[in-house]
């Protein structure tokens, strides 16, 4: 034996790459023998050959020749049956890498509607092998021949079982009987003739024949096939089972002219239609070897779209009529229109004329077909006739039947049963088409009486097309509040908190008042719908039955209809009515009608005197005028003649709110009062009286250091602080581009200054008002005042301290000393900062008076006293800060502001 360590590496290289050929080779003919063509095994020596290959090389042959790698545990050795069709390859699975972004959704699209040759698909395949499937039933009378394996299993004396091939002449040689004939015979007849023969011969012994492998043959599938050529395939084959194992079709070949050639002639015709429409296999004959199958050129096709179940192209016979035509589509879909099929045919000239056939009739059924006829078959109009719709908030909408003589009472079984809870069921609307071009006119009813009193004028005489419109109670504003979250209450802790809090009381009250369907429980609101809390969803559907929901297409068609002389039949309705706005009408409406349109009056309507205003033509001044008429809507809503005056296009009605029905001053007291709150006040009320009716203050109040507020004031202030911001913005963009010797008018850090202007306008107005309380509850008539809507009165504690803030080394609060006065103070606070400016250093009172300090060595001869909830104000150099003109008053108000929160807030 050769040592492997003697030979070069080059030869090592050599060596190896010459067995592994000849192993592949070896293994390659050996699976390519026991490929199921021949219908072999392979031995165990060749799996020992392929285990010995690289994995990456038993895949590839495996793959190859379509055969299973055995398991991992080599317990089983055994091949499965390779699969004998795999789907046609196509351009872009062939080329994966050729497919760009072209693909998109719409040719995908284009393609899933694009009509193809019916049955094509159904032997669009491609074979990967060429084995004949052979564990199949043999059928009775499968003539048995050279090649055909016979399995003979003897039982009784004898126990045994012999395989038998068929030879060339047709013989079996069976042990102890000998030759036996069997070729030419059928399955049946070797059977009998062979289970005859052992029991006459072979005394004691019986017999089982059945068939072993059967023999293979060549036959030829020629013509427009897939992959015309030869197979080899069973001896159970047919011409339909050739064709598939060729892979079906090419896009020439017709389904309906396969012939089958044995030496040169013609044995049978195959129409694949009779197969595939029919189930007719008769002429599905099995094949003999040498057999030819040949598939004829396609030559005359039709094409058939649109309401048939079967839409395809289909090949035609000369002489067949669209009753044939509609057979192989398997007819047309309930939504077919036949009464009008469009077929577009070639015509001389090489253009195509359009014949319009009825398919649901003889005439059109036998229409003879021509080759290249494209038929579409349309869809049914949804046109409907003899119907009434029903819309909006009602249990069951929809369609309903109509008869001649149907009224309105007919369509509903009755008020509790008919509607839902949410109906209103005094206003409902009929919707007429009048004229071919669809024209509507509208009638207005009530169906509670309709129902109710079917001799009434509410019950209306229906017609058909009729649409019947049933709104809902609510409003769709209404509906929209109902999805907003409800805020949790918190108690004030400081001013700012007290009065957010009673505005935010206030806003909810008037909602509650304006708005009785909304409930709030906590962060839910809920609305009461069929007796149940319902979710957004069931909001969003009750909105779609509103008013403005129904009667917005309504409106536009109106207005599209109206021609001159004929104005749309509109009017409309505002002021003190559920729902305001525009509203259909038809010949004869009142005012009592268009209020019951609008849902009726609201609480604060002024019954006394409406309006009711129109444009009339004035001859004389040729142009339309505005008329005005004063109506008593109590009267006209009682059925007064008079009052009651007909509603035509274009017309207003203007119900007026009852005077001061909604004026309502509210005043809010918070702090030390007795009863704290908000109170609703009269008109002239004064100060004085208000706190009498709270109880007055309690002992711990500091009425001098009490905060007043007015919202028309902190309106005012807002509106001047943030023109001083605008101010200061535009003036430090001057400045930062301004170049001259003058130091003084230039921006020295503009980011800073701008930075200080945008945190100043944050500030929030107060709106503070002077007021002295402790003299308005001592009597005083000269500080007593009248309170408006939206005042705020808060009285704090009392506090004996003095605060000092502004340009300081600390801002400190302190007791009051009647000992010291405000040059005391500030030393106390470190002393005034570099930037200050001292010539305008103030006091703001506890009651937010301000007071100048008399100028000395830091107001040494003041003559006024420092009072309890005082606090000294050093405010800043606005010379030093940037030469702005401006920050002076703007400073000004900003530390006010900051006084009076943080007088309340310490």
């Amino acid at each position: 034996m050769t040592n492997n360590k003697t030979i070069p590496h080059s030869s090592k290289k050599q060596t190896f790459k010459s067995r592994a050929t000849r192993v592949l080779t070896s293994l390659s003919i050996a699976l390519l023998l026991s490929s199921p063509t021949l219908a072999q095994t392979p031995t165990p020596q060749q799996m020992e050959m392929f285990k010995s290959l690289p994995a990456s090389q038993q895949q590839a042959l495996a793959a190859q020749y379509g055969v299973t790698l055995p398991t991992s545990t080599g317990t089983t050795e055994q091949f499965q049956n390779p699969q004998v069709m795999n789907p046609r390859v196509t351009d872009e699975t062939a080329n994966p890498a050729d497919t760009t972004s072209s693909t998109t959704e719409e040719s995908a699209q284009n393609e899933d509607t694009e009509l193809k040759r019916f049955g094509i698909e159904l032997f669009a395949a491609s074979p990967s092998t060429f084995a004949p499937i052979s564990d199949v039933p043999v059928p009775a009378e499968y003539h048995v021949g050279p090649g055909d394996e016979i399995v003979i299993q003897l039982f009784g004396k004898d126990n045994q079982t012999h395989r038998l091939r068929v030879n060339r002449e047709g013989v079996i040689n069976f042990p102890t009987l000998g030759p036996v004939q069997v070729g030419g015979m059928s399955f049946s007849n070797v059977r009998e003739s062979l289970q005859k023969r052992v029991r006459e011969q072979m005394i004691g012994v019986r017999s089982d024949v059945t068939m072993g492998e059967l023999r293979t043959m060549q036959i030829f599938v020629m013509g427009d096939a897939y992959k015309p050529g030869a197979y080899t395939v069973s001896g159970l084959t047919t011409i339909s089972q050739a064709i598939y194992y060729s892979g079906g079709f090419s896009e020439s070949g017709a389904l309906r002219d396969i012939q089958l050639k044995r030496n040169g002639k013609l044995i049978r015709r195959l129409d694949m239609y009779d197969m595939l429409l029919k189930g007719d296999t008769r002429n599905d004959v099995r094949l003999m070897p040498g057999d030819v199958v040949f598939i004829g050129p396609v030559k005359n096709t039709i094409e058939i779209d649109g309401e048939v179940n079967r839409p395809a192209i289909y090949e035609i016979q000369p002489g067949e009529s669209y009753a044939h035509i509609l057979n192989m589509a398997a007819g047309l879909t309930a939504n077919a229109y036949a009464d009008q099929v469009q077929v577009k045919r070639a015509a001389k000239n090489g253009i195509r004329e359009v014949l319009t056939l009825a398919l649901n009739k003889n005439a059109g059924l036998n229409t003879k077909a021509k080759n290249g006829d494209q038929v579409t078959v349309g869809k049914r109009s949804d046109e409907l006739k003899n119907f009434v719709q029903v819309e909006g908030d009602v249990l069951h909408p929809g369609y309903y039947q109509w008869r001649s003589g149907t009224k309105l009472s007919h369509l509903f079984s009755g008020v509790d049963t008919a509607f839902n809870s949410t109906a209103d069921v005094h206003y409902a609307l009929v919707v007429r088409e009048v004229n071919p071009q669809r024209d509507i006119r509208v009638f207005q009813v009530d169906l509670a009486n309709a129902i109710m009193d079917p001799s009434s004028k509410d019950n209306l005489l229906l017609s058909s097309r009729d649409r019947v419109l049933v709104f809902n109670r609510f409003n769709l504003e209404e509906l929209e509040a109902l999805t907003q979250p409800a805020e949790q209450e918190s108690t004030a802790k400081t001013f700012e908190q007290a009065r957010q809090q009673s505005f935010e009381e206030e806003l909810r009250e008037k909602q509650t008042h304006d708005t009785a369907l909304q409930q709030v429980d906590n962060q839910k609101i809920q609305l009461i719908y069929q007796g149940q809390e319902v979710d957004q969803e069931q909001i969003d559907k009750v909105k779609q039955s509103t008013r403005q929901a129904l009667l917005a297409p309504i409106l536009m068609q109106l207005r599209q209809q109206a021609v001159y002389g004929h104005p749309p039949l509109i009017a409309e309705v505002g002021g003190e009515v559920k729902h305001p706005g525009n509203y259909p009408i038809a010949s004869g409406t009142t005012v009592k009608d268009l209020v019951e349109a609008a849902g009726g009056l609201t609480p604060d309507a002024f019954i006394m005197n409406a309006e009711l205003s129109r444009n009339v033509f004035d001859a004389q001044e040729q142009r339309a005028v505005l008329d005005v008429s004063r109506i008593n809507l109590g009267n006209a809503l009682l059925g007064d003649v008079d009052e009651n005056m007909q509603v035509g296009p274009r017309d207003r009605l203007n119900v007026l709110e009852q005077p001061y029905a909604n004026l309502r001053r509210t005043v809010t007291l918070r702090g030390e009062v007795r009863f704290p709150g908000t109170y609703s006040v009269r008109q002239g009320e004064t100060m004085s009286e208000l706190i009498e009716r709270a109880g007055g203050l309690t002992k711990f109040a500091h009425p001098q250091g009490a905060i007043f507020t007015r919202e028309a004031l902190r309106l005012q202030e807002e509106k001047q602080l943030n023109q001083y911001a605008a101010d200061i913005r535009k003036e430090t963009a001057k400045k930062t581009f301004r170049v001259d010797n003058n130091l003084g008018s230039t921006i020295t850090d503009p980011e800073k200054t701008l930075a200080f202007v945008e945190e100043a306008s944050k500030s929030k107005a107060l709106g503070r008002m002077v007021v002295q309380l402790d003299q308005i509850t001592g009597g005083n008539e000269s500080a007593d005042f009248m309170l408006e809507d939206g005042d705020f009165l808060f009285v704090p504690t009392f506090r004996n301290s003095i605060s000092i803030m502004g340009e300081v080394q600390v801002s400190i609060t302190y007791l009051l000393d009647n000992n010291l006065d405000v040059s005391d103070y500030l030393n106390k606070a470190g002393g005034i900062k570099k930037q200050a400016d001292e010539d305008r250093i103030f006091v703001v009172r506890a009651d937010g008076s301000v007071y100048k300090p008399n100028s000395g060595y830091w107001f040494g001869n003041n003559n006024e006293e420092l009072m309890p909830g005082d606090t000294i104000v050093v405010p800043i150099d606005t010379d030093y800060r940037d030469a702005l003109s401006t920050w002076t008053a703007a400073t000004q108000i900003l530390y006010q502001i900051g006084v009076a929160v943080n007088a309340i807030n310490k």
